[in-house]
């Protein structure tokens, strides 16, 4: 058994959170390991995981424990911590930890070891091959932190899955699911195009709604709560479209998300954690990412392109780049929705295929494991 103490500060919303909690439970579920995840904003895990609540309770083999982080500046960062580092401690997506917890590590590595990780955002960029594995000296104590990057290859630190995930993504479940989740949103399960909306209000949705509208095939949009898919129901209300029937679906928890995506067609959604959930279920997607300077969102879109749609057939990989182009950068292509909807049978075959490529991926919880296994008895 293994003591891990994760840190978490919540910056990009529930993306952050959501790949925080789901690697907690997978080092505490499948390797028994004692885990506490420390986090800043306890409310937003909470909004999609309702039964994590905060405990000042120590962390028990095969369970996480959630902990408020709080002041930096006392002895006492979180609740119930005895001053003692765990086993393995990981820093989640650049946060710093506190001082006096990084005194505990120079303490405790004075007589025994400590696999300290940083653990950065998944990306296709090729620096997550160049830089997973990489060691860095604390610049004050001393001692060794290892950075990791999951990513699409097994030079990364792969990416963040369950191990029976295959199970819980099968055909055989998705039809009951369906029919049990869109008879509780209100939606039809027996609609041909059931389209998954979760996106970010810099998106052009007014101008997503006229290619919908354009395009005559019905699509039964299924929006997640949102300023963005407020914004599509009124723009397709003032169309007065007909094929197009939006349903508002609640927000639901983390376990849900999965049922549905499964449940879904397509999905035109954005983030980390939901997107990769996205290709783990095998439908095609399209990615919004949040707008950053000098556009390194693009820069990241163009890595994972190059992955994604490279044994898509012609005309599907350019139909799949020019509705990415449309929606996270805002250039019109003609026919942009019409093009993609006409390759979808192409589209289907890519996502399918790419599922089979990520579930070949090892996966991020067996990654640190392995690794903490080796710097603990080092």
């Amino acid at each position: 058994m293994r003591t891990c103490d994760m840190f978490c500060r919540v910056i990009d919303n529930y993306g952050d959170a959501g790949v925080s909690w789901r690697l907690a439970q997978m080092l505490a579920k499948e390797y028994n390991w004692a885990v506490r995840l420390i986090i800043d904003d306890a409310a937003v895990l909470s909004a999609i995981v309702p039964t994590a609540q905060t405990k000042a309770t120590p962390a028990v083999p095969g369970q996480v424990v959630v902990s408020d982080w709080l002041d930096d500046s006392t002895d006492t960062p979180f609740a119930s911590w005895s001053g003692q580092a765990a086993d393995v401690v990981i820093e989640l997506f650049s946060c710093r930890l506190p001082d006096v917890y990084e005194a505990a590590i120079a303490k405790r590595v004075e007589s025994s070891p400590c696999a300290v990780f940083a653990l950065d955002y998944l990306t296709a960029e090729k620096y997550a091959e160049e830089g997973n594995g990489l060691p860095s000296p604390h610049p004050r104590y001393g001692y060794e932190k290892t950075f990791l990057f999951p990513g699409f290859s097994d030079k990364t630190c792969g990416i963040n899955r369950e191990r029976d995930l295959l199970q819980k993504f099968s055909g055989e479940r998705r039809s009951s699911v369906r029919s049990r989740l869109f008879a509780s949103f209100g939606a039809d399960p027996s609609h041909p195009f059931t389209l998954y909306f979760f996106t970010y209000p810099e998106m052009p949705v007014e101008g997503f709604a006229n290619l919908l509208a354009q395009d005559p095939r019905p699509v039964q949009v299924l929006a997640a709560p949102g300023l963005a898919s407020a914004r599509l129901k009124q723009a397709l209300v003032n169309l007065q479209t007909r094929h197009i029937s939006f349903v508002q679906a609640p927000m639901v928890a983390q376990d849900i998300f999965d049922d549905v995506l499964l449940s879904c067609d397509a999905a035109l959604i954005r983030g980390e954690d939901s997107v990769l959930r996205a290709q783990l279920a095998g439908i095609p997607m399209i990615w919004t990412l949040y707008p950053q300077q000098e556009d390194t969102h693009l820069t990241k879109l163009a890595a994972f392109a190059s992955l994604y749609a490279q044994s898509l057939p012609q005309a599907a990989r350019r139909a799949w780049l020019e509705i990415e182009d449309y929606v996270n950068n805002g250039q019109v292509h003609e026919d942009v929705w019409k093009k993609w909807r006409d390759c979808f049978a192409a589209l289907q075959s890519g996502a399918t295929d790419w599922k089979k490529t990520l579930f070949s991926l090892p996966t991020l919880a067996e990654s640190i494991s392995k690794l903490a296994e080796k710097k603990l008895k080092f």
